[in-house]
């Protein structure tokens, strides 16, 4: 049985965003004066992964929008971050990090969240961790790895997952998969045959607690981005992320769904490749994310952030939803579940929550609801749309 919170947060004030999250937690039953104790124990590591996939809005979108309706707002990853450090009275360590898109700023997003300062606020240790080990700093150079800027990335090193037979990508001609770079001998390298590879950040994979922040928020190549998708800022490898097939339906691709639409791309100056429902092949990615955490025990938390949520055209260029609203619960994939139906789609239509629904790996009558102490006992089979968040025109049959 899985409990999830929702309640209304009409701000971003901390007091508030905490006080929302008790009330929150008492919806999970968790306990009122130290709410986390039983998902955290003292001499943890606690790794707590926002959504940073940029540093400021993109020039190429066709609009111009609060940046807060792409990322987590540092309020949220605060109050979090304070309910972890009093559980951990001081002993362990909690982890902020998060592997943006390849061409975010992360300095720029430092400054623009001011983040950096929790790493002085408790009384044990907290990092603040760019985990990316590649970074493009002119966006002339995208999809070149021969042009991107070496650094660091996790400082604890990396852990590599072969899912083998269990990846959906497992019986798919990799021939045309696509990552992250042009180059794309690395990416089919990595999903060939048995060999279905992902290489996960050591400190995010190996921490005792997951605690996952994300923006509720749709998405042109999945439906709706969340706990499942969010996963992608996980895999230090970015090319092993296989995001479409090159081409189109007539050539066993999914990149465009027709060949006129790739035609036309080629001489675009903005494109959306893999941007349509007929993408076949990133929802599989997202599915094996999850599948490839699951294969390690440890804790988990979500909260999504939706005070400021995007609708329509996600990850990068949405438009503002203010949906008032924090989604809580311990099960990433029953979060998500409910992330969507509140947004007015359906769960079902999004392929990677489809996938675990369809094969009966989580029911709905297994994902308890409450709001201010009260259980929504129609909360999915009703026809409410809750918040209704509009989604592109091709995207259109996901909604209720």
């Amino acid at each position: 049985m899985y409990r999830v919170g929702i309640e209304v947060a009409d701000n971003y004030r901390l007091n508030t965003v905490k006080e929302t999250l008790r009330r929150c937690f008492a919806d999970m039953g968790l306990p009122v004066s130290n709410p986390l104790e039983k998902i955290i124990t003292p001499g943890d590591r606690v790794f707590i992964k926002p959504n940073w996939v940029a540093s400021k809005w993109r020039e190429s979108c066709s609009h111009k929008d609060n940046l807060y309706c792409v990322i987590t707002h540092p309020n949220v990853i605060e109050a979090v971050t304070d309910f972890v450090a009093e559980t951990l009275q001081g002993k362990g360590e909690i982890i902020i990090g998060d592997n943006p898109s390849i061409d975010a700023n992360f300095e720029e997003l430092m400054d623009f969240t001011g983040i950096k300062r929790l790493e002085h606020k408790y009384d044990c240790p907290v990092s603040i961790l760019d985990l990316r080990p590649l970074v493009c700093d002119d966006l002339t150079n995208y999809g070149k790895k021969d042009k991107m800027v070496h650094q660091s990335g996790d400082p604890n090193g990396t852990v590599e997952v072969n899912l083998g037979k269990k990846s959906l990508l497992y019986d798919m001609d990799s021939s045309r998969f696509r990552g992250v770079f042009d180059e794309r001998e690395e990416t089919v390298a990595s999903h060939t045959g048995e060999t279905q590879l992902y290489t996960f950040s050591k400190s995010l994979y190996d921490a005792d607690v997951y605690i996952s922040i994300p923006k509720l928020k749709t998405h042109q190549k999945v439906g709706a981005t969340l706990n499942l998708k969010g996963l992608v800022g996980s895999v230090t490898n970015k090319n092993q992320l296989v995001h479409w097939q090159i081409g189109y339906p007539e050539i066993h691709g999914d990149e465009y769904p027709s060949k006129e639409a790739w035609e036309a791309a080629q001489t675009a100056k903005v494109t959306h490749r893999g941007s349509w429902p007929g993408n076949d092949t990133i929802w599989r990615m997202v599915v094996d994310l999850y599948q490839a955490m699951q294969m390690r025990k440890r804790k988990y938390l979500s909260v999504i952030d939706g005070v400021i949520a995007g609708e329509g055209q996600g990850p990068f260029c949405p438009t503002t939803k203010n949906a008032n609203t924090l989604i809580v619960g311990e099960d990433l994939l029953a979060v998500d579940i409910t992330a969507a139906r509140y947004m007015g789609l359906d769960p079902q239509k999004i392929k990677y929550l489809g996938y675990f629904i369809d094969h009966e790996l989580i029911d709905y009558e297994n994902i308890q609801i409450f709001s201010d102490g009260e259980k929504l006992d129609r909360f999915f089979a009703g026809k409410e749309k809750y918040k209704d968040f509009y989604v592109v025109e091709q995207w259109s049959k996901i909604k209720l």
